[in-house]
Protein backbone atom coordinates (compact mmCIF):
# COMPACT_ATOMS: atom_id res chain seq x y z
CA UNK A 1 0.00 0.00 0.00
CA UNK A 2 1.44 3.09 -0.91
CA UNK A 3 2.25 5.86 2.12
CA UNK A 4 -0.47 8.31 0.88
CA UNK A 5 -2.79 6.21 1.08
CA UNK A 6 -1.06 4.64 4.76
CA UNK A 7 -1.37 8.52 6.02
CA UNK A 8 -5.05 8.61 4.71
CA UNK A 9 -5.91 5.74 6.86
CA UNK A 10 -3.84 6.06 9.95
CA UNK A 11 -6.18 9.14 11.77
CA UNK A 12 -9.14 6.19 11.61
CA UNK A 13 -7.37 3.65 12.45
CA UNK A 14 -5.97 5.82 15.64
CA UNK A 15 -9.58 6.96 15.90
CA UNK A 16 -10.78 3.26 16.13
CA UNK A 17 -8.30 2.30 18.71
CA UNK A 18 -9.22 5.30 21.20
CA UNK A 19 -12.36 7.56 20.86
CA UNK A 20 -14.59 5.14 20.27
CA UNK A 21 -15.16 3.84 23.59
CA UNK A 22 -15.29 7.38 24.92
CA UNK A 23 -18.64 7.44 22.47
CA UNK A 24 -19.82 3.73 22.89
CA UNK A 25 -19.91 4.70 27.16
CA UNK A 26 -21.76 8.13 26.30
CA UNK A 27 -24.04 5.88 24.79
CA UNK A 28 -24.90 3.64 27.57
CA UNK A 29 -25.11 7.00 29.96
CA UNK A 30 -27.59 8.10 28.07
CA UNK A 31 -29.48 5.08 27.26
CA UNK A 32 -29.41 4.45 31.50
CA UNK A 33 -30.56 7.76 31.92
CA UNK A 34 -33.27 7.04 29.48
CA UNK A 35 -34.45 4.05 31.79
CA UNK A 36 -34.15 5.99 35.08
CA UNK A 37 -36.49 8.73 33.32
CA UNK A 38 -39.00 5.84 32.44
CA UNK A 39 -38.84 4.05 35.82
CA UNK A 40 -37.81 6.78 38.45
CA UNK A 41 -38.77 10.19 36.82
CA UNK A 42 -38.67 12.42 40.11
CA UNK A 43 -34.88 10.94 40.12
CA UNK A 44 -34.35 12.00 36.41
CA UNK A 45 -36.16 15.13 37.28
CA UNK A 46 -33.51 15.69 40.54
CA UNK A 47 -30.38 14.77 38.69
CA UNK A 48 -31.15 17.52 36.06
CA UNK A 49 -31.39 20.30 38.56
CA UNK A 50 -28.32 19.04 40.41
CA UNK A 51 -26.33 19.43 37.12
CA UNK A 52 -27.71 22.87 36.09
CA UNK A 53 -27.28 23.71 39.89
CA UNK A 54 -23.62 22.50 39.43
CA UNK A 55 -23.12 24.62 36.13
CA UNK A 56 -24.86 27.67 37.43
CA UNK A 57 -23.16 28.08 40.53
CA UNK A 58 -19.57 27.66 39.09
CA UNK A 59 -20.70 30.01 36.23
CA UNK A 60 -21.64 32.31 38.57
CA UNK A 61 -18.93 32.22 40.37
CA UNK A 62 -16.64 32.83 37.77
CA UNK A 63 -18.65 35.75 36.52
CA UNK A 64 -18.52 37.72 40.01
CA UNK A 65 -14.52 37.00 39.70
CA UNK A 66 -14.39 38.26 36.31
CA UNK A 67 -16.61 41.30 36.96
CA UNK A 68 -14.61 41.97 40.01
CA UNK A 69 -11.28 42.11 37.51
CA UNK A 70 -13.03 44.44 35.22
CA UNK A 71 -13.98 47.07 37.66
CA UNK A 72 -11.27 49.35 36.58
CA UNK A 73 -11.78 48.91 32.37
CA UNK A 74 -15.48 48.14 32.21
CA UNK A 75 -18.29 50.56 33.20
CA UNK A 76 -20.48 47.46 33.32
CA UNK A 77 -18.82 45.11 35.73
CA UNK A 78 -21.80 46.05 37.93
CA UNK A 79 -24.07 43.98 35.52
CA UNK A 80 -21.92 40.98 35.31
CA UNK A 81 -21.41 41.33 38.96
CA UNK A 82 -25.62 41.08 39.18
CA UNK A 83 -25.73 38.51 36.47
CA UNK A 84 -23.15 35.96 38.49
CA UNK A 85 -24.58 36.72 41.49
CA UNK A 86 -28.03 35.89 40.48
CA UNK A 87 -26.55 32.73 38.45
CA UNK A 88 -24.56 31.69 41.93
CA UNK A 89 -28.31 32.01 44.11
CA UNK A 90 -29.95 30.29 41.16
CA UNK A 91 -27.47 27.14 41.24
CA UNK A 92 -27.33 27.22 45.29
CA UNK A 93 -31.06 27.20 44.98
CA UNK A 94 -31.34 24.06 42.91
CA UNK A 95 -28.26 22.81 45.00
CA UNK A 96 -29.92 22.90 48.01
CA UNK A 97 -34.05 21.82 46.93
CA UNK A 98 -33.07 19.99 43.40
CA UNK A 99 -36.54 18.73 43.72
CA UNK A 100 -38.34 21.85 43.32
CA UNK A 101 -35.95 23.22 41.07
CA UNK A 102 -35.88 20.32 38.69
CA UNK A 103 -40.15 21.00 38.78
CA UNK A 104 -40.50 24.61 38.39
CA UNK A 105 -38.14 24.28 35.43
CA UNK A 106 -40.17 21.58 33.53
CA UNK A 107 -42.83 24.08 34.09
CA UNK A 108 -40.52 26.92 32.55
CA UNK A 109 -39.13 24.88 29.59
CA UNK A 110 -43.36 23.94 28.52
CA UNK A 111 -44.28 27.15 28.83
CA UNK A 112 -41.63 28.30 26.43
CA UNK A 113 -43.08 25.51 24.01
CA UNK A 114 -46.68 27.05 24.60
CA UNK A 115 -45.45 30.45 23.98
CA UNK A 116 -43.23 28.96 20.40
CA UNK A 117 -46.24 27.23 19.43
CA UNK A 118 -48.68 29.72 19.20
CA UNK A 119 -46.92 32.74 18.26
CA UNK A 120 -45.30 30.52 15.61
CA UNK A 121 -48.80 28.88 14.75
CA UNK A 122 -50.40 32.80 14.55
CA UNK A 123 -47.50 34.32 12.40
CA UNK A 124 -47.76 30.71 9.93
CA UNK A 125 -51.02 31.55 9.19
CA UNK A 126 -50.45 35.26 8.72
CA UNK A 127 -47.76 34.63 5.85
CA UNK A 128 -50.43 31.62 4.33
CA UNK A 129 -52.76 34.48 3.85
CA UNK A 130 -50.50 35.72 1.57
CA UNK A 131 -50.17 32.60 -0.29
CA UNK A 132 -52.10 32.71 -3.97
CA UNK A 133 -54.92 29.55 -3.00
CA UNK A 134 -54.16 25.91 -3.50
CA UNK A 135 -52.84 23.21 -1.42
CA UNK A 136 -49.27 24.75 -0.45
CA UNK A 137 -51.97 27.57 1.27
CA UNK A 138 -54.38 25.28 2.64
CA UNK A 139 -51.20 23.18 3.83
CA UNK A 140 -49.09 25.95 5.34
CA UNK A 141 -52.69 27.25 7.28
CA UNK A 142 -53.56 23.55 8.81
CA UNK A 143 -49.79 23.41 10.17
CA UNK A 144 -50.37 26.94 11.44
CA UNK A 145 -53.59 26.09 13.41
CA UNK A 146 -52.06 22.79 14.74
CA UNK A 147 -49.51 24.74 16.14
CA UNK A 148 -51.94 27.15 17.82
CA UNK A 149 -54.68 24.30 19.11
CA UNK A 150 -50.97 22.15 20.58
CA UNK A 151 -49.49 25.19 22.31
CA UNK A 152 -53.16 26.05 23.63
CA UNK A 153 -53.48 22.16 24.62
CA UNK A 154 -50.19 22.36 26.62
CA UNK A 155 -51.21 25.29 28.51
CA UNK A 156 -54.34 23.64 29.33
CA UNK A 157 -52.83 20.50 31.10
CA UNK A 158 -50.14 22.88 32.92
CA UNK A 159 -53.33 25.04 34.38
CA UNK A 160 -55.03 21.84 35.37
CA UNK A 161 -52.55 19.20 35.51
CA UNK A 162 -48.96 20.66 36.11
CA UNK A 163 -47.91 17.10 37.52
CA UNK A 164 -48.75 15.13 35.03
CA UNK A 165 -47.24 17.32 32.39
CA UNK A 166 -43.97 18.06 33.56
CA UNK A 167 -44.04 14.40 34.28
CA UNK A 168 -44.96 13.70 30.12
CA UNK A 169 -42.32 16.06 29.31
CA UNK A 170 -39.84 13.78 31.41
CA UNK A 171 -40.54 10.23 29.04
CA UNK A 172 -40.01 12.42 26.10
CA UNK A 173 -36.39 13.48 27.56
CA UNK A 174 -36.05 9.90 28.12
CA UNK A 175 -37.17 8.33 24.88
CA UNK A 176 -34.43 10.53 23.36
CA UNK A 177 -31.79 10.12 25.42
CA UNK A 178 -32.61 5.94 24.44
CA UNK A 179 -32.55 7.04 21.17
CA UNK A 180 -29.11 8.93 21.40
CA UNK A 181 -27.67 6.61 23.39
CA UNK A 182 -28.59 3.66 20.86
CA UNK A 183 -27.28 5.96 18.05
CA UNK A 184 -23.93 6.71 19.81
CA UNK A 185 -23.12 2.95 20.86
CA UNK A 186 -23.73 2.22 17.08
CA UNK A 187 -21.71 5.04 15.50
CA UNK A 188 -19.03 3.52 18.12
CA UNK A 189 -19.36 -0.06 17.02
CA UNK A 190 -18.89 1.28 13.11
CA UNK A 191 -15.76 3.33 14.25
CA UNK A 192 -14.27 0.54 16.00
CA UNK A 193 -14.82 -2.00 13.34
CA UNK A 194 -13.80 0.43 10.84
CA UNK A 195 -10.40 1.00 12.87
CA UNK A 196 -9.79 -2.74 13.08
CA UNK A 197 -10.53 -3.05 9.11
CA UNK A 198 -8.00 -0.21 8.36
CA UNK A 199 -5.20 -1.74 10.92
CA UNK A 200 -5.93 -4.85 8.93
CA UNK A 201 -5.64 -3.28 5.35
CA UNK A 202 -2.21 -1.25 6.29
CA UNK A 203 -0.71 -4.97 7.91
Amino acid sequence: MSALADSDLDPLASLGRGVWWWVLLRGIFAIAFGVIAFLAPAAALTAIALVFGAYALVDGVFAAVHAVQARRTSKRWGWLLAEGVLSALAGIAALTLPGFAGFFGGLFVLWLIVFFNIMTGIAGVQSASGIEKGRGRTIAIVAGVVSVVFGVLIAALLLFVPGATVLGLIWVVGVYAVVFGVMLIATAIHVRRAGRTVVTASD
